[in-house]
């Protein structure tokens, strides 16, 4: 699993979270899970920008 940070989530339906986030994807990049990052958190890569899952 990784965990990536995000500054807002596109959910399949069309939905936006809004961030900052930290995404939880598994070995094949599917979102596993997502919260709103509240502080530093080890092993998550900031990426910035917006995920979308598939």
């Amino acid at each position: 699993m990784k965990k990536y940070g995000y500054h807002r989530l596109q959910l399949p339906d069309g939905e936006i979270i809004q961030g900052p986030l930290v995404i939880t994807l598994d070995s094949n990049s599917h979102l596993i899970e997502y919260h709103l990052l509240r502080g530093e958190e080890p092993m998550v890569e900031w990426l910035g920008g917006t995920f979308i899952a598939k």
